[in-house]
């Protein structure tokens, strides 16, 4: 059976022991690209080919909340904490998933390391201000699925 997931999963991230959700996400985006296979493979489909490198990137969007004062009911990661592992280069644990944080059968969590390279905050003056980000995925990633019964 399938269904939709539309604003249903979020991009989580570990820097202690905790996943904190970023907060207020508005967009969402998980990026694989794999380099070109030239003409030598297409000539002859019996000759191996050998598997070229993958890159992976996540990009996404979040309105910035300033709390005044007032500290978020839900453990949720704001831009600022983004600033301070952008800054600090730090390399920390992502996961993909439902918004929830409870799959349902058929769900597909995405999970592996990665840093900021990139954070950019709009500060417009008649608008909600917001940052747009970019992960850089190091190494591999991992997919489970929530077994369906």
């Amino acid at each position: 059976m399938e269904r939709e997931i539309i604003g249903t999963y979020a991009l989580s991230i570990k820097t202690t022991t905790l996943f904190l959700m970023l907060v207020c996400q508005t967009d969402l985006k998980f990026s694989r690209s794999r380099g070109t296979i030239n003409a030598p493979s297409k000539c002859d489909p019996n000759k191996k080919i050998p598997n070229p490198a993958a890159d992976y990137e996540i990009t996404g969007s979040l309105q910035v909340l300033l709390p005044d004062g007032v500290a978020f009911t839900d453990p949720k990661a704001s831009e600022a904490e983004l600033d301070k592992l952008f800054r600090d280069a730090t390399i920390f644990d992502w996961k993909i998933g439902p918004m929830s944080g409870t799959p349902v059968p058929g769900d597909v969590i995405y999970s592996g390391k990665g840093w900021f390279s990139n954070l950019d905050t709009d500060y417009p003056t008649t608008d909600l201000a917001k940052s747009d980000f970019t992960l850089a995925v190091t190494g591999e990633y991992e997919q489970d699925r929530t077994p369906t019964p």
